[in-house]
């Protein structure tokens, strides 16, 4: 199934086509503006019916564009839910990644009625996407199951190493109802990607799982980590032009977390000139419609931007089952395993009570850190209370500007 990429005056007559089919007469003009205003550093993609700027974005011309729609209505009037929440299916994992987020703790999966649950009710609250990761989430046998008890209210991503992602594999999930798969790969000199994993197969399987993924019809993305001396050399284009020449149809960047095993922020932290070079880098190679589209989170998550969305507009349920703000930030507010994720969340929006300016991963590692003693999560209430108190005054993002926050 091939793509077709869009850029330029086609572009945006795509994407208003499709936009404007969606409805669009509930939301504050100045937003509309906005929006339109944010695609110039876009390219969109059209496969199987579906219109696509990147995974960040709910595909156009689905019913889970209209879940979106109904977000950003909400939030005009003060009226928050989620728009995307991942569920780590499994802590179970064969790679040893320098910067992982999740080591695991090494508990049992969550069973498939106490998932299915959860996700049923984050559906029910109004969520756009729903995101399955790990560990690696192949390895549950069951997410073909979890996959198609997603109804088209919200479109779905696998996030995944590669592992096991066979033509077979990739051609059942496609058949489930999968939207997306999102491979990580950090580079395409095989050497150097083995190495952050600490796996001799670990390029090879990526690469072939990116190839499976696209001859299913299933729209595939990699992930890529990236680091400075990749961001200011010509590596970066070099990787570029890889996953063009492997038919991928977007590259998500993103930078190094405080988190799990660098929690204590030793690794080198981007700036923000940094944060300048990811937004030309995405403004520059999706003018090009023969390369993949570029997503950078960094850009993305700027003020001028849409800033953060931990524990408001998105949310991560760890495989023990905590409910966290993001896969980054590990503080616990309750466990789907005994509570309905939807009290939950109305819990953890009294810690997030707007839309914050920046990585709240970045603004509160330290305290976490420092409070929790290496227990993860951070569950006790005094100490999240604490933690929260230290990210300061929160300037609110442009985006929610434009919806009337302030």
């Amino acid at each position: 199934m091939a793509a077709k990429r869009y850029t330029g005056l086609m572009k945006y007559l795509k994407l208003g086509a499709a936009a404007l089919d969606g409805g669009l007469a509930s939301l504050p003009p100045g937003f509309l503006w906005f929006m339109a205003r944010q695609m110039r550093f876009e390219k969109a993609t059209e496969l199987g019916g579906r219109l696509f700027i990147n995974t960040t974005y709910t595909p156009l011309r689905s019913r889970a564009f209209r879940s979106a729609l109904g977000y950003f209505s909400n939030s005009s009037r003060k009226k928050t839910s989620p728009f995307s929440v991942y569920f780590a299916l499994t802590n179970r994992c064969h790679l040893k990644c320098w910067y992982c987020s999740n080591p695991g703790s090494g508990r049992e999966d969550l069973p498939f009625d106490t998932l299915a649950r959860a996700i049923g009710q984050a559906q029910d609250l109004g969520a756009a996407c729903i995101g399955f990761t790990g560990g690696e989430p192949l390895l549950r046998a069951d997410l073909e199951s979890l996959v198609s008890g997603v109804d088209d209210r919200s479109y779905t991503l696998l996030f995944t190493s590669g592992h096991g992602l066979d033509a077979a594999r990739a051609a059942s999930l496609k058949k489930a109802g999968l939207t997306a798969v999102v491979v990580s790969l950090d580079s395409h000199i095989p050497e150097e990607h083995n190495a952050n994993r600490t796996s001799a197969s670990a390029h090879a399987e990526a690469v072939a799982a990116l190839k499976s993924s696209i001859a299913a019809g299933l729209y595939t993305a990699i992930s890529m980590v990236i680091t400075k001396d990749i961001l200011y050399s010509g590596r970066i284009y070099d990787f570029i032009k890889f996953a063009g020449g492997l038919g991928v149809h977007e590259i998500r960047i993103l930078r190094p977390k405080p988190c799990g095993k660098v929690i204590k922020g030793n690794f080198e932290l981007l700036e923000e000139r940094d944060v300048a070079r990811f937004v030309d880098l995405q403004y520059e190679i999706n003018r090009d419609p023969d390369l993949p589209v570029i997503m950078s989170l960094p850009h993305i998550g700027t003020i001028n931007n849409f800033g953060c969305s931990a524990g408001r507009t998105h949310v991560y349920v760890s495989a023990d089952g905590d409910v966290c703000p993001c896969d980054f930030v590990p503080i616990g507010f309750g466990n789907i395993s005994s509570e309905p994720f939807a009290g939950i969340y109305a819990r953890m929006l009294e810690s997030f009570p707007s839309p914050a300016h920046g990585c709240v991963s970045q603004l509160v590692y330290r305290e976490i850190d420092s409070i929790s003693g290496g227990t993860l999560p951070l569950k006790d209430p005094s100490a999240i209370a604490n933690v929260m108190a230290s990210m300061g005054r929160r300037p609110v993002p442009k985006l929610y500007r434009k919806l009337g926050w302030d």
